[in-house]
């Protein structure tokens, strides 16, 4: 097949894949589905399929359109291609700052999502700027292992949070791993609203992207301050990892895995990459979700873990192959 059809391919058979395993996750649970009573107002099938099934779908395909996309922005702003949300610490920041708001504004659940954005920014800015002060370090692997001590921090109070509080963080382990089995319609709308239009200043944003990935001489030379659009990505990648805390908790990997694999699969070029991002990593967060309701039904894993699985390996064949290429 020519290269001339390979991304048109490659779309479409991303979309049937989604659309497949979006299907089998609607239809597929620990309880069975009476398929002539799904439309049929206050039914148990009605409930289960609209009520459960549906917003938790949407849900999972919401987590991994914003997690993949956050994931190519950090690594485009900071120019390692290890970096990712939970590695870096915008997603414990983003954790704590949810948890830190249920404690003390139980009542404005609504506002969960500016409250996940703001720890998020809070942890990228310190990752930034212990970044920029450790100049004995390469850049890549300084914003690295200023990523891990930021989430260590970060981790550190949100267990602390959950001994001082323990009726508020009695859900704290599944919280810490990451699922949907306590996502509803409710808790949807905001995050939704914030991760669209994140989502479309992603792809506005798409010829920047490809400059800066090319190194800040060339960036400086066209005109544009790199400083300023390492910002300003790395705040809307904050933006899309937060909102998915403030509704499944801590997921990890996703935003490791997926940019990495959009980039093998579309060539490299930002708009080809994000749009195989916005399939690619749906389709991973539905499956995830789907073997977590299935494994052990009529029980449930969180889905973090199957991500996990995942991406721990992952992350480990990127740090040898990048000591190997030196």
């Amino acid at each position: 097949m020519g290269s001339k059809y390979r991304f048109p391919s490659l779309v479409m058979l991303l979309s049937l894949l989604l659309v497949l395993v979006s299907i089998l996750s609607l239809f597929t649970g620990s309880a069975d589905l009476d398929y002539s009573g799904i439309f049929e107002s206050g039914s148990g099938s009605n409930i289960i399929f609209f009520s459960l099934r549906l917003p938790r779908l949407f849900a999972a395909v919401l987590a991994g359109f914003a997690l993949s996309l956050s994931g190519l922005l950090i690594q485009s702003a900071s120019s390692n291609d290890l970096a990712s949300g939970n590695i870096i610490g915008i997603n414990a920041g983003a954790g704590f700052a949810v948890l830190l708001f249920l404690v003390f504004f139980p009542d404005l659940f609504f506002l969960l999502p500016f409250a996940a954005f703001a720890g998020g920014l809070v942890a990228a800015a310190i990752v930034f700027a212990i970044s920029a002060f450790t100049r004995n370090i390469s850049p890549s692997n300084s914003l690295i292992l200023a990523g891990i001590a930021v989430n260590a921090l970060f981790n550190a109070l949100i267990s602390t949070l959950s001994s001082l509080f323990p009726d508020v963080m009695a859900s704290y382990s599944s919280f810490s791993v990451g699922g949907f089995a306590s996502v509803y319609a409710s808790s949807l709308s905001v995050p939704a609203i914030l991760i669209a239009a994140a989502g479309v200043m992603c792809f506005i944003l798409v010829p920047v992207i490809n400059m800066i990935r090319l190194g800040d001489e060339i960036t400086a030379s066209m005109g544009y301050r790199p400083a300023a659009i390492r910002i300003m990505l790395t705040s809307i990648a904050a933006l899309l990892a937060s909102s998915v805390v403030s509704f499944a908790g801590l997921l990890g990997f996703v935003g490791l895995v997926i940019p990495h694999l959009s980039r093998f699969l579309s060539g490299g070029e930002a708009g080809k990459s994000m749009v195989t991002a916005s399939l690619a990593g749906p389709l991973l967060v539905v499956s995830a979700d789907l073997l977590a309701r299935t494994v052990i039904s009529p029980g449930e894993l969180p889905a973090g873990i199957f991500l996990a699985i995942v991406g721990v390996p992952f992350f480990i064949f990127l740090l040898v192959r990048r000591k190997k290429h030196g």
